[in-house]
C-alpha cells in the first residue's frame, strides 16, 4: 500500500471537472484508490466522481491518497502528478 499526501492546488478545488478527471484517471488502474480527509477520516473512492464531489475539498486541503494493487506504482505517479499540475487549472 502507498500512502501519500497531496493538496488540492487549484483555485476552484475538486469542483465537478477536477473530480471527473481524478475518477476517470483512477479508474484506468486496477488498484483501489482512495482519498482520505485527515480532519474528518472521511474515507472516498477516488473511482467515484459522486464520492469526490462530496468530500467539498476546496483549495489548500490536504489529502491522504492510499493506493493498493498491482499497478500501484505507476498509479501513485500518475495522481500525485495530476494534484501537483492543479488538475491543469489556475492555482493561485
Amino acid at each position: 500500500m502507498i500512502e501519500t499526501p497531496v493538496t488540492i492546488r487549484n483555485l476552484m478545488g475538486l469542483h465537478a471537472r477536477a473530480a471527473n478527471m481524478l475518477a476517470h484517471r483512477s479508474s484506468q488502474f486496477t488498484s483501489v484508490i482512495e482519498l482520505e480527509d485527515p480532519t474528518t477520516a472521511r474515507r472516498s473512492d477516488a473511482k467515484s466522481i459522486i464520492q469526490l464531489l462530496m468530500m467539498a475539498a476546496g483549495k489548500d486541503t490536504k489529502l491522504i491518497l492510499r493506493i493498493h494493487g498491482e499497478d500501484q506504482d505507476q498509479a501513485s505517479k500518475v495522481l500525485k502528478e495530476l494534484f501537483n499540475s492543479g488538475f491543469g487549472e489556475p492555482c493561485g
